[in-house]
């Protein structure tokens, strides 16, 4: 019940990205912006009011779903309000806001469920939500709006269907038995779900994602790298307060701020990620990070086997710092492979994986505890990081034109900027949980 409380909004709102990014076109950016940020605020309060485990993780997910709305509509607000000259900068401000907030999050949220218990955090969430909604309708401007776009809802919903099956497997197999004929049966619409999406896509005259993206090795690469880095990744930020509260005896509020490192390495990796991949090539930022990924999973075996509190925090400062890293580098050779006509969508795509892996990494974290424990959550999440830093080893860096002096140094300025903001975009739906 726990997972699916992360894990549903996750695989929803993966699915919906492009689809609220459309609906701000179609409909203007302001106003899917404000209805998501009050549906989310309403629901919240509907949270802290569930009654069992189906009204919480309903009402949660309709909560965070919501919330997904609010990512890809305030890019497009600062798009359409500030000059192209003043862009950097605008979106380099709200990119570290959404890669700081992780952090306090955790710095007040544990005292808070302390305080206030878990319904009293979705009640302030609440309030704080609403009291956010008439300053939102006060400063946005609302956009133009455009009528060349559409939905593709069947192939959201194939989509869903063939995630959503892997992951119940993965959920429910340890304690139904994973050779059960029901989570046989279940499994087995994956690649239903699969197949049908793909014929969908062939066929929608919107398609969800653009025919022939993923058979560009150029795009393929770094997606599939950041799919399989979120999937280690989250699955150890999802069992890593679990640990530190059984293994380490750590009160909620303890485990927050001991979790804390992760965060702030995160914020840290990101800009000094990006400053790496601009002046190295994103396929040098991309393996560094995804290797000392690797090797922070082996950190957490070694603190965990030694109930080292020391090691386990050294292991969350280089697992956020290798996240970091990650980010910038694949959001930048992802972009640098679309045509610009597909580059929105195309960015949208490359976090809709990264939610997918998120979503995955927990489903993953579920099994693998059920089988080994803590143990064999760090192993396998090694094994992801493992495969992840070789997958990167065929990610194309972006070419390094000629010219002088000043102009290579503004253009590194640019790129630099571009992937902070894309590490920024990508890092908050990992932490939306």
């Amino acid at each position: 019940a726990t997972a699916w409380v992360l894990a549903l909004p996750m695989l929803v709102g993966s699915v919906m990205l492009p689809t609220f990014g459309r609906l701000g076109d179609l409909h203007g950016q302001r106003r899917v912006f404000t209805i998501g940020l009050t549906v989310c605020a309403v629901m919240a309060l509907a949270t802290a009011l569930s009654w069992n485990v189906v009204s919480l993780v309903v009402f949660r997910t309709i909560s965070q779903t919501a919330g997904f709305a609010c990512a890809p509509t305030a890019v497009a607000l600062i798009m359409d309000r500030y000059p192209l000259a003043e862009r950097p900068k605008a979106l380099g401000i709200w990119a570290f806001t959404s890669a700081a907030s992780p952090a306090l999050g955790l710095i007040f949220g544990g005292p808070m469920v302390e305080a206030l218990s878990w319904r009293g955090v979705f009640a302030v969430q609440c309030a704080l939500g609403l009291a956010f909604l008439p300053l939102a309708l006060r400063w946005l401007h609302e956009t133009p709006r455009r009528t060349d776009v559409g939905f593709d809802i069947p192939g959201g919903l194939a989509l869903m269907v063939a995630s959503g099956a892997v992951l119940i497997y993965l959920d429910r197999g340890g304690s139904a038995g994973w050779t059960n004929p029901l989570m046989l049966a279940t499994l087995c619409l994956a690649p239903i779900g699969a197949l049908a999406f793909t014929r969908i896509e062939r066929r929608a005259p919107f398609p969800l994602l653009p025919p022939g993206l993923f058979r560009n090795r150029r795009f393929a690469a770094p997606s599939i790298g950041e799919f399989l880095s979120q999937a280690s990744s989250n699955a150890v930020f999802f069992c890593s307060p679990l640990m530190l509260q059984q293994r380490f005896g750590k009160t909620v509020a303890e485990t927050a701020l001991l979790m804390l490192p992760l965060p702030l390495g995160m914020c840290f990796g990101a800009i000094v990620g990006g400053r790496f991949a601009t002046r190295f090539g994103e396929r040098a930022g991309g393996l560094i990070g995804a290797s000392s990924m690797a090797v922070s999973m082996i950190l957490f075996l070694v603190g965990y086997s030694n109930r080292s509190m020391g090691t386990i925090t050294i292991a969350l400062i280089v697992q956020g710092v290798a996240n970091g890293f990650v980010r910038p580098a694949v959001a930048s050779a992802a972009g640098a492979s679309l045509d610009p006509e597909y580059f929105g969508v195309g960015m949208a795509t490359l976090r809709m994986t990264a939610l997918l892996g998120s979503t995955a990494g927990i489903s993953i974290e579920l099994a693998a505890s059920e089988i080994g424990g803590f143990p064999a959550v760090f192993w396998v999440t090694l094994v992801l990081a493992l495969a992840s830093t070789a997958v990167m080893t065929q990610v194309v860096s972006r070419g390094r034109p000629s010219g002088t002096a000043e102009e290579l140094v503004e253009r590194d300025r640019i790129v630099r900027e571009e992937m902070e903001t894309e590490a920024g975009l990508t890092t908050l739906p990992a932490f939306e949980g």
